[in-house]
């Protein structure tokens, strides 16, 4: 099963946070003291891996509103988190083939904890089709009599109806029997000990619902610990995350010594020094700043009374060791994650949530780790993170980005993935850092460059084209870079300062001043044959990259956005649909609707009318053709 969504409600400062849509890799941005880590830290009290994590409603709860809930009794009914999975296909299969077809109306169920509370299941279920297919298979006889709604109507009737017996006689009636009969055969298919197929459900998926991993850099692993802190931590999990961490660590060794007189010292440090190897190979295929590194990890005694954990790190390079909270800030949170996650590497059935990954980490070690998480960590897994650092986003994958903002004690931290409703602009300073610095490293690498005028531009081009490749029509090649310049006024500007150094191709929009373009083409820093403007692919004198959708679907688009309910028969003119509407409505951000376009692109492409799919596609394919050839190496 998958996890699709989850909600976070009345927990630290969130009040309600909105579904927040999942997919394999999922990033969530926001500055600091947004509400990030209370988003993954809720989630992980659902179903964690360890044991720790537990809601506690004096801490939790928002303080602000903990007397107020506490006098009208809301306190009791406040559900933290709640979460959205999906079965798989062969999951949904061994629930029809266990209790019958259509006993589920949907795949889709819902999982919930409350503060102090057990997980809770809640299944959309047919209980008619259950009881349908159930009587017919074991109670055919009895069809008649049996009106149950619910199993546990069920229950009450076969039981009911069982204890019939003939006039005059103690013997049980043919339907008596067939009652007794058919409760044996519900009791089957329930399960011992269930009473109705609500629990039934619960007991087969409860304990399939995936587990949480949860990692922050309190989780990291220091340099020496006294043996007396972290023996306790084996049995009874400590609230020191850093000792749990290597506690954590002795158990994957296999060492669990009940105390430190019990303790086999000997052998001890020899299934260290195993763990240590593997641990150190780990390391070396992962972390690519210094593959001179080895970790090593042993016990020792002092003065016959002081027992120590040590963890140090051997620079083979420069022939020295030192303890692991000696090297940088970076290597140690990588080692200790890497520890960390050992235990769990082989279950593939668990989300893994790491906060403000690699925080400490240089640029390019950040883009490693962001590699490694998409290569080697998502095997099977989902993985949710949360950063403030434009090196943990992926700019070609900007849909798997949820922004989290805390918009003060009255609504509190929310979180959306449509970056138009962000009030706050370092909010969005991540997104906007990482996409320049997308720009900026490969802005001088190759030659397939396409200047374009925004990000709406951006936006539109690059998902249909993604779409018309799907369906094996013109699309851009995949080694071309669309640069947004950040308006038609900067394109010259841009063109004067890089165009000498590649063969650019300028897509710009009917209404842009062509005299600086032309000036750039006298000056030879352009070609006029890379120069298009989208007016040639559509019929709109001056048209804007909006011009290439339907009137009809840009309205729709424009309505849905913006709450509107704009009618293309109240729009005056046959100008530009961008300002025929805001002749109408008056100025809005036309980035905003973009924004929307792209949150919500897999279902709007597949409704756009061949006539727009014709008029992109003959706009993509006229840019490819002007790119210039590719460089062979």
């Amino acid at each position: 099963m998958q996890l699709k969504s989850f909600h976070v409600r009345l927990f630290r400062n969130v009040i309600d946070s909105g579904e927040i849509k999942i997919d394999s890799n999922t990033c969530l941005v926001g500055k600091n003291e947004a509400g990030k880590s209370t988003m993954i830290e809720a989630l992980h009290r659902l179903n964690p891996a360890k044991p720790a994590a537990k809601l506690v409603l004096l801490d939790d709860y928002p303080r602000w509103l903990y007397k107020a809930h506490d006098i009208s009794g809301e306190l009791a009914d406040a559900v933290p988190i709640t979460a959205t999975f999906e079965l798989s296909a062969d999951e949904f299969s061994e629930v029809e083939k266990q209790y019958g077809k259509g006993v589920l109306t949907s795949k889709e169920f819902v999982a919930s904890r409350k503060y102090g509370g057990e997980m809770e299941l809640k299944f959309s279920i047919d209980f008619a089709a259950f009881i349908k297919t159930f009587v017919a298979q074991h109670a055919a006889t009895l069809k008649g009599k049996l009106k149950a709604a619910t199993t546990d109507e069920l229950q009450k009737e076969l039981a009911q109806l069982s204890t019939e017996v003939a006039n005059g006689s103690s013997e049980p009636t043919p339907d008596a029997q067939a009652a007794k009969n058919a409760k044996t055969e519900l009791d089957k298919v329930l399960g011992a000990g269930v009473q109705n197929l609500t629990e039934a459900l619960k007991k087969m998926f409860t304990p399939r619902v995936p587990k949480t991993f949860y990692f922050s850099q309190y989780s990291q692993l220091r340099g020496r610990y006294n043996m007396g802190e972290v023996i306790p931590a084996l049995t009874n999990p400590s609230n020191d995350e850093e000792v749990q961490a290597a506690a954590d660590f002795l158990k994957l060794a296999k060492i669990t010594p009940t105390n430190v007189e019990a303790w086999d010292w000997e052998q001890s440090n020899a299934e260290l020094e195993s763990i240590s190897s593997l641990l150190s190979k780990k390391v070396k295929d992962n972390w690519k700043q210094n593959p001179h590194l080895k970790l090593h990890v042993k016990t020792e005694v002092q003065n016959d009374k002081q027992r120590w954990l040590r963890f140090r790190v051997e620079d083979q390079r420069h022939d020295f060791t030192s303890q692991l909270d000696r090297r940088s800030t970076g290597f140690r949170w990588f080692v200790s994650f890497i520890a960390s996650f050992f235990e769990f590497e082989k279950d593939k059935n668990l989300i893994l949530l790491l906060d403000e990954p690699g925080l400490s980490l240089h640029a390019r070690a950040q883009l490693d780790l962001l590699e490694s998480i998409d290569t080697n960590l998502t095997k099977g897994r989902q993985v949710i993170y949360t950063t403030h650092s434009p090196f943990m986003v992926r700019t070609e994958k900007l849909d798997r980005v949820r922004i989290v903002e805390d918009a003060g004690p009255e609504h509190g931290a929310k979180v959306t993935n449509d970056a138009g409703v962000i009030s706050d602009p370092d909010t969005l300073f991540p997104l906007q850092a990482a996409l320049g610095y997308d720009i900026a490293q490969h802005l001088f690498i190759g030659n397939r460059n396409i200047i374009i005028e925004g990000i709406s531009d951006f936006i539109y081009l690059s998902t249909i084209s993604t779409h018309l490749r799907a369906l094996t029509r013109a699309a851009l090649p995949v080694d071309c870079r669309l640069i947004p310049a950040g308006g038609a006024t900067n394109i010259p500007t841009f063109i004067a300062l890089i165009g000498d150094k590649l063969d650019l191709v300028v897509l710009i929009d009917g209404s842009a001043a062509r005299q600086k373009i032309e000036n750039a083409i006298a000056a030879g820093r352009l070609t006029a044959s890379r120069v298009l403007t989208v007016d040639r692919f559509s019929k709109v004198k001056d048209a804007d990259i909006e011009d290439l959708f339907e009137t009809s679907e840009y309205i729709d688009l424009y309505n849905s956005t913006l709450k509107k309910k704009v009618k293309e028969s109240s729009l005056k003119g046959s100008d530009r649909i961008v300002k025929r509407i805001e002749r109408e409505e008056g100025e809005f951000d036309h980035g905003e609707v973009a924004a929307y376009f792209l949150a919500n692109h897999t279902k709007i492409i597949p409704t756009l009318s061949a006539s727009t799919l014709d008029r992109f596609e003959k706009c993509i394919d006229a840019l490819a053709k002007a790119l210039p050839a590719k460089k062979t190496p």
